[in-house]
């Protein structure tokens, strides 16, 4: 028979499999820190996605004249504007964005503003 040294070095099979399962387990406690960035993201991305389709239309509103209220939509997201006389030189423009993330959830962005009659 074969004698086995007694230099040799390495890892055995039980310390493999015991590095195997706690590295598992890191891997597994940072699984819902990844949903919830993914979720942020989502978010973020409505809410700077709304945010221009609120000032790209006030922007239109503010070049018209008169301004007029209304409504469109965007893909999935609703748009309304009105516009209030404030006395005879102001008027007041306001703008509501209504979308739904992912999950169906709702969400809602407003933005008013001011404008001098020409």
């Amino acid at each position: 028979m074969r004698k086995i040294a007694d230099n040799q070095k390495g890892f055995t099979l039980i310390e493999v499999m015991a590095g195997i399962v706690i590295l598992s387990l890191g891997l597994l406690l940072l699984l819902p820190m990844v949903v919830t960035s993914m979720q942020a993201n989502d978010f973020a991305r409505g809410s700077t996605e709304s945010s221009m389709y609120l000032k790209d239309k006030m922007e239109e509103l503010k070049n018209m004249d008169p301004p007029t209220s209304g409504a469109d939509t965007i893909g999935t997201v609703v748009r309304t504007w009105t516009v209030q006389s404030v006395n005879s030189s102001l008027w007041q423009l306001d703008v509501t964005i209504d979308w739904a993330d992912r999950h169906n959830r709702s969400h809602s962005n407003t933005i008013t503003s001011y404008m001098t009659t020409r």
